[in-house]
C-alpha cells in the first residue's frame, strides 16, 4: 500500500476485432456452440499518469486530455456515492472508489490521475475499455507498489473489475474482448466458456504477417456500440429465429478464422473474414454507412479483399485484409478508399502485449 510519493505510467493497446464480435457478451456465448472471438493489440495505446503523495494539503485531481476536463475535488467529494458526477470523469471516479477503499487512509494524499487515447472517439476499437484498463493498471500499482503485475495471475480480477464498473457506467452489459485485448495484447483466440474462459495467444510470427495484409481506416463518425449491441442482445434473448442463425453463421465464420491463422493461410483467412461480414451486417440496421460501403466497392475493384468494420458498427473504424503484404498493392487500396471522401488512413502497429505499468 502507498506510503511515498509514486509517478506510476500505464498504457494498455486497442483492439482491432477480426472476428467473433458480440458474442463476448454475457449471456449470449453460453446460447450459441463453440462461441469464439479474434483480435488483436494495436499501437493507438489510452495511457494514464499518476501522481501521489503524502500532502498537508490533500486533494484529488482527475483530468481527461482527450475529453478536455480537469477538475478537482477533495477526497470527501470523490468518495460520497450520492454527488453527482461530470459525465466525461464518471468511469475515473468510479475506478478510484474501488481501490481507495484498500488504502487505510486515502484522504491524506495529493492525488493527480491524468488518462490520454490515441484512439478517435467512438472508433470501435474498444478505446474506452482500453482506457479503463490502463486506468486500473496506475491503480493497482497504487495499491501494490513493491508487487510487480503479473497479468496471468492478476489480468483475470483486472477484467472482471473492469467489466462490472464499465457494466454501471453504460447501465448495461459489456463485452468482454475489449478488456482482454487491453490487458494482454497481441493475437489471441478468446474461448467463451462456462465459468472460465480460455485465451490463447497466437505466435508473433502470425501477427506479423497479418499486420503486413492489413489496411485500418477511421471513418470520421463516433458510433455508439450500446444501440446496434442492445438489438443484438434482445434479439437472442428473445429467441429471434433469424438473429440466432446470423451468430451461429458467425460463429462458424470464427472457427474457419481460427483454423487459417494456425495454418497462416491468408487466402482462406480473406474468404473467411468476408464470411463473417456478411453474416454481421444483416445483423442489425445502421451496422454499415454509405461511405463505409462505397469504401468497400472502391477497395475490391483494385484487389481480392476483405472488409469488415470494427465493433458494433454505424461509425467508427474499418479494416481492409488483403491475401497478399504486397506494398503496391497496398498502396493502391489505400488510394481507392481514400480518394474523394473525408475518411482517414489510420497507421498502426501490431503489439504483442498488453498493459504495462512502470512506476518511476
Amino acid at each position: 500500500m502507498s506510503i511515498e510519493k509514486l509517478k506510476i505510467e500505464s498504457i494498455a493497446p486497442v483492439r482491432v476485432d477480426l472476428a467473433g464480435g458480440t458474442v463476448d457478451i454475457w449471456p449470449l456465448y453460453l446460447l450459441l456452440p463453440e462461441p469464439k472471438t479474434i483480435n488483436f493489440g494495436v499501437n493507438l495505446f489510452a495511457k494514464t499518469t499518476l501522481e501521489t503523495y503524502p500532502s498537508a494539503t490533500p486533494e484529488v485531481i482527475l483530468e481527461s486530455v482527450d475529453q478536455g476536463k480537469k477538475h478537482r475535488f477533495t477526497w470527501s467529494e470523490l468518495l460520497d456515492e450520492s454527488r453527482p458526477i461530470i459525465p466525461e470523469l464518471i468511469l475515473h471516479v468510479k475506478l478510484i472508489r474501488q481501490f481507495a477503499k484498500q488504502d487505510p487512509n486515502p484522504q491524506s494524499l495529493f492525488f493527480h490521475l491524468k488518462t490520454e487515447a490515441k484512439s478517435p472517439a467512438g472508433a470501435g476499437l474498444g478505446g474506452s475499455s482500453a482506457l479503463s484498463i490502463s486506468i486500473i493498471g496506475a491503480l493497482w500499482k497504487w495499491i501494490h507498489p513493491k508487487t510487480p503485475l503479473d497479468l496471468e495471475q492478476d489480468g483475470e480480477y483486472l477484467i472482471s473489475l473492469t467489466r462490472d464498473v464499465e457494466s454501471q457506467v453504460l447501465h448495461g452489459p459489456a463485452g468482454l474482448q475489449d478488456y482482454y485485448g487491453a490487458a494482454f495484447g497481441g493475437l489471441q483466440v478468446l474461448d467463451w466458456q462456462i465459468a472460465k474462459n480460455k485465451r490463447t495467444a497466437l505466435p508473433l510470427e502470425t501477427l506479423r504477417e497479418l499486420e503486413s495484409r492489413t489496411l485500418l481506416f477511421y471513418s470520421g463518425k463516433s458510433r455508439n456500440s450500446g444501440i446496434n449491441n442492445w438489438q443484438l442482445f434482445k434479439g437472442l434473448i428473445d429467441k429471434d429465429v433469424e438473429v440466432d442463425r446470423k451468430f451461429r453463421a458467425i460463429c462458424e465464420a470464427t472457427r474457419k478464422i481460427e483454423a487459417a491463422l494456425l495454418k497462416q493461410n491468408f487466402e482462406s483467412l480473406v474468404s473467411y473474414v468476408r464470411e463473417e461480414w456478411e453474416a454481421r451486417k444483416t445483423l442489425a440496421s445502421g451496422i454499415s454507412t454509405p461511405e463505409m460501403d462505397q469504401a468497400y466497392l472502391s477497395a475490391k475493384k483494385v484487389a481480392d479483399i476483405a472488409f469488415k468494420i470494427c465493433g458494433a458498427g454505424g461509425g467508427g473504424c474499418f479494416f481492409i485484409l488483403l491475401p497478399s503484404s504486397d506494398l503496391a498493392q497496398k498502396e493502391a487500396v489505400k488510394k481507392a478508399v481514400l480518394e474523394g471522401s473525408e475518411i482517414r488512413h489510420l497507421p498502426f502497429e501490431a503489439v504483442p502485449h498488453g498493459l504495462r505499468v512502470n512506476v518511476e
